[in-house]
């Protein structure tokens, strides 16, 4: 399999990984999707702790270490065609490693706090419902839909523009997507709710759609997505 292909591979597996991870934290809540924005309400599901992991796991692989390879075949396509793309690579690379060390975090926490809750007794509960709180919270709020989702923005933004020149569809996924996590994070920032969750969810089907668009034309024997890197050796201005 040539490096163009496999690049393809991994994208459409990110994307497949991320429905996965979408529809294993619903059957953790059990279709409670507040339960995401309420860290105390995902107690209630405490019996559901194994669901929880696969969940954080599947998030860690689907919508954040899959990506490194198109972060990185992305710089090497765009190279030499703007000024911009360190900032957009780098970006993409501290999007990528946030949102992981959060997902990997939630991955190990949950599951025995969430185990430990269902025996624990009435002070115990309390300390645990604490616990749990105020580390969702820093993971969900902090981590994930402020500082990652600066960086995310920044990514999809930068390379959507690139990519609208050569994939006009693509690229437009891919700029939507980055202003929607602008959004979540300035609503984040700014503590408004309703404005967060609509950014947030318009990022969590964007970048699935991206991921999958842009990687299932580069496993096709006719199709390509490799940029000759001879003829577009310069600057361009935007």
């Amino acid at each position: 399999m040539n490096y163009r292909k496999a690049i393809g591979c991994i994208s459409i597996l990110s994307g497949i990984l991320s429905v996965a991870c979408l529809w294993v934290g619903a059957i953790a809540v059990n279709y409670n999707f507040e339960a995401f924005s309420d860290p105390k309400l995902i107690l209630q599901y405490a019996d559901q702790f194994k669901a929880a992991y696969w969940f954080n796991i599947l998030d860690m692989f689907g919508y954040y270490l899959l990506l490194l390879p198109l972060v990185f075949y992305l710089d090497q396509q765009y190279r030499f065609r703007t000024p911009w793309l360190s900032l957009f690579t780098n970006s993409g690379l501290c999007y990528v490693l946030i949102g992981a060390i959060g997902a990997i975090t939630l991955a190990v926490a949950w599951p025995p706090l969430m185990h430990d809750f269902l025996h624990a007794s009435g002070d115990e509960s309390k300390i645990i419902a604490l616990v749990i709180s105020v580390l969702t919270t820093i993971v969900t709020k902090g981590l994930w839909n402020i500082l990652e989702a600066l960086f995310a923005s920044v990514w999809f933004i930068g390379i959507g523009r690139l990519l609208y020149d050569d994939q006009k569809v693509i690229g437009i996924i891919a700029v939507v997507t980055g202003i929607a996590t602008l959004i979540d994070a300035m609503g984040n920032v700014f503590e408004l709710k309703v404005l967060a969750e609509i950014g947030l969810n318009i990022y969590l089907l964007g970048s699935i759609l991206f991921v999958l668009g842009f990687g299932y034309p580069l496993i096709k024997k006719t199709g390509t997505h490799d940029i000759d890197l001879e003829t577009i050796n310069h600057d361009t201005d935007y």
